[in-house]
């Protein structure tokens, strides 16, 4: 039945809170008898109703995402990131007696032991469910990882409190969130963070790391392209959405001087972005 199987005692029923009962067609919960559908190994605590903005740039993210090696040869050459990764991390945690939970992982796949949790049933999701009512017991979990998605939650600061329901004490988190970068919805964009409202955002965890993650350069170049595709679409948001592309394309090599940019004590001014770790006290 799965790498998940392995983790069920891990999981919570959402009504009840109850031990859930893992099936080849269904989770049940041993208290109340609320059934969960499970489809392969992807088992579901809310239905897909997520309703997309129709844009070519959309449209062209859900394909690539279809094809996760395209999506992410992209994601890695279009995009610097500077700071620690989840795999920095990781590697100090072992496979066997941990359970580490990927929130909002999209089609990445970081290590195969990690148990993903996305709204949408991508390839190779485990679970899908809402980022702020996690179906995970309270101090289950030894790790939370949540990369580039807190803008994308309508009330992050509650996201943020299930990541700390969820951890064990001293369980570790890693998030990163943008600071200087346009609207990108996924599919909407609600929030920012400063360096310093990244330090309020997860202020009741301790803090072991914060820094910046994508540099100021790549804050740059999606501006400069956001702003070139607006003067020369002549108001068309067919033309502004092609041009956005083509200008992406076209400023991504400059992106790799953050390599030495945000490296610097000012970067985090005009950062793209942070990343930040953190333990639960």
């Amino acid at each position: 039945m799965g790498m998940l199987a392995n983790k069920i005692d891990s999981l919570k029923c959402l009504s009840c809170g109850g031990n859930l009962i893992i099936n080849k067609e269904f989770v049940k919960c041993s208290s109340c008898a609320a059934i969960y559908e499970k489809k392969g190994k992807t088992i579901f605590f809310i239905r897909n109703i997520t309703e997309k903005e129709d844009s070519i740039i959309l449209r062209i993210k859900d394909y690539l995402k279809k094809h996760p090696r395209i999506f992410f040869l992209f994601y890695n050459t279009l995009g610097v990131f500077v700071g620690k990764k989840p795999k920095d991390i990781i590697k100090n945690i072992p496979k066997e007696g941990t359970l580490i939970v990927d929130i909002a992982s999209g089609v990445k796949t970081i290590r195969e032991d990690i148990v993903r949790v996305d709204n949408e049933s991508y390839e190779g999701i485990d679970i899908v469910a809402d980022a702020l009512n996690l179906p995970f017991k309270n101090d289950s979990c030894d790790l939370v990882i949540c990369e580039s998605s807190l803008e994308h939650f309508k009330d992050p600061i509650l996201a943020v409190k299930e990541m700390n329901r969820v951890l064990k004490k001293e369980g570790l988190v890693y998030i990163s969130v943008p600071f200087i970068v346009g609207f990108h919805a996924s599919p909407n964009d609600y929030f920012r963070w400063t360096e310093a409202g990244v330090e309020e955002l997860m202020k009741n965890f301790e803090k072991r790391e914060l820094g910046v993650g994508w540099g100021p350069t790549y804050a740059l170049t999606y501006i400069l392209r956001e702003w070139m595709a607006i003067i020369f679409s002549f108001n068309s948001q067919k033309i502004y959405q092609i041009l956005s592309l083509i200008f992406m394309f076209v400023f991504s090599p400059l992106n790799y001087l953050d390599y030495i940019f945000g490296k610097f004590k000012s970067a985090n001014n005009i950062a793209y972005g942070f990343y930040y770790i953190g333990a639960k006290k």
